[in-house]
């Protein structure tokens, strides 16, 4: 698939995550969340992995200020002993950062 070809999946999937979102479907706008990320990782795009990382993080604060009781808000997760699935998606696209800043890429990541 070519480099244009994986933009266009990047912006349709950040669409679909807001309207999810909107609509307080959060399972469906996390799993977006993760398309958008992973084709921000094939790119091995910065900026884009930055903006998934703010949206993952603004998402988890709305969830965890309107809706605690949300089996993967933060509160729920850590009481679980884990943590909150939009907390989760930020990690990662921290993480695909500092590996492309420390040049350890290789490839596509997992």
């Amino acid at each position: 698939m070519n480099e244009h070809r994986i933009r266009e999946i990047y912006q349709r999937s950040l669409e679909m995550n807001r309207d999810t979102f909107a609509d307080s479907e959060y399972d469906i706008a996390y799993s977006v969340l993760l398309v958008a990320l992973q084709c921000a990782q094939r790119l091995k795009d910065v900026e884009y992995l930055t903006e998934v990382t703010r949206l993952a993080e603004k998402e988890s604060r709305f969830i965890d200020d309107h809706h605690p009781e949300y089996a993967y808000s933060s509160k729920a997760a850590t009481a679980r002993g884990s943590e909150g699935l939009f907390q989760t998606a930020a990690r990662k696209a921290r993480a695909i950062i500092l590996t492309n800043k420390n040049g350890n890429a290789r490839g596509h990541y997992a």
